[in-house]
């Protein structure tokens, strides 16, 4: 396999060709923990049965979160990028694009649209989401562009153990999938703080500076479990070199 982060061909771990095998000829969940510097998550049918579990490196309540990811999308549907429900909440922190240039969010199942934020076409896009319940502020990123700010759930947690999803959305408590909902395409460097990072923090993880990742959700340390369809493939790079 070719890897855009070092530049050389690097052959696939025996993890690698497990996690393949398994998902492949079984349709089984697989669970691990790994370092997923330079790889992706490949979501490349519509169902309500491929998806990705997540298992928090912090636990307690939440006061403020930023995430942030990268997706490859297929930009002529809705595709859900992130989903986190609490026992009380289904929609505890879900970020969700309805349409192209729409980010919908929502938090302990109160929701916004932000409008006319960018997506490219067949392009990888970069996209952050900060919240304080302090203020309730709460802001999208795309592609170094911002949002406005709004309020939206101010003086609130999100509260109870959380069911942390990638390519599904959640109409109960880790399930009540709906296809029309699934994420269809590829997500990567997926990260998640209790904190709101500063602007300068949100424009070094778009540029793919070095930046500090994420306490709660770390790409590089990646607790997760991977169910039908899904795949873990190296990042296709634009070039050879």
């Amino acid at each position: 396999m070719y890897s855009s982060a070092n530049r050389r061909y690097t052959a696939p771990t025996v993890m690698e060709k497990l996690v393949f095998l398994l998902v492949l000829f079984t349709g089984c969940s697989a669970k691990y923990e790994a370092d997923l510097k330079g790889k992706v998550f490949t979501f490349p049918l519509v169902s309500t049965n491929s998806y990705v579990e997540l298992q928090p490196d912090v636990e307690g309540s939440l006061s403020a979160v930023t995430v942030c990811l990268r997706s490859f999308p297929d930009n002529k549907r809705a595709n859900t990028l992130f989903s986190l429900a609490t026992p009380s909440h289904m929609n505890a922190f879900l970020l969700y694009q309805p349409e192209r240039g729409v980010y919908r969010v929502h938090i302990n199942d109160i929701s916004y649209d932000f409008f006319g934020l960018p997506d490219h076409l067949n392009k990888w896009n970069s996209v952050c989401w900060t919240w304080d319940s302090r203020t309730g502020i709460t802001q999208v990123w795309v592609n170094g562009m911002r949002s406005v700010r709004i309020m939206l759930y101010a003086n609130g947690v999100i509260a109870g153990a959380p069911s942390i999803i990638l390519g599904q959305e959640q109409d109960t408590y880790g399930g009540g999938f709906d296809k029309a909902q699934c994420f269809l395409g590829e997500l990567t460097d997926v990260h998640m703080w209790n904190y709101v990072l500063t602007p300068c923090e949100i424009n070094s993880y778009m540029s793919d500076f070095s930046f500090t990742p994420g306490n709660v959700l770390n790409w590089q340390a990646l607790n997760y479990t991977v169910h039908s369809n899904v795949f873990v493939e190296e990042n296709q790079p634009y070039g050879c070199y």
